[in-house]
């Protein structure tokens, strides 16, 4: 099972939202210089500019959730995500998506490492003089 968001209905299809490399290098297109640090700035600008670049930023989640199944060897049964459909979609809807991909990108920024315990030194036998 690949970790992701839960499954959201959009159209009667489910999808889901993951952070892959592939997702962010996407995102990372549509922020100014290519910089993944400025897509805040694209948040504050004309609404229009602000709804098309969240559209594109749900498609690029959706696809790395596809993708990462693909590749895990899951299948992937509905149409792709495209920011096109996301525009068709009523204010409710699209505000709940956003939100599940929003969520889905902070977790996937979180880093997560598992570190193992130390290993006790081996005493060295102590030296006669």
């Amino acid at each position: 099972m690949i970790r992701g968001t839960a499954d959201l209905k959009i159209y009667g299809e489910e999808y889901g939202f993951k952070l892959t490399i592939g997702a962010s290098a996407a995102i990372a297109d549509l922020c100014p210089d290519g910089e993944l640090e400025r897509m805040e700035e694209l948040m504050q600008g004309k609404v229009s500019d602000t709804l098309k670049f969240t559209a594109s930023f749900i498609e690029a989640l959706a696809k790395g959730f596809d993708d990462a199944k693909r590749y895990a060897g899951e299948e992937v049964t509905h149409r792709p995500l495209t920011a096109e459909m996301v525009m068709s979609l009523p204010s409710a809807d699209f505000q709940e998506i956003q939100a599940a991909a929003i969520s889905a990108f902070k977790d996937g920024l979180q880093q997560t490492v598992e570190v193992a315990p130390p290993k006790k030194k081996e005493k060295e036998p102590a030296k006669k003089e």
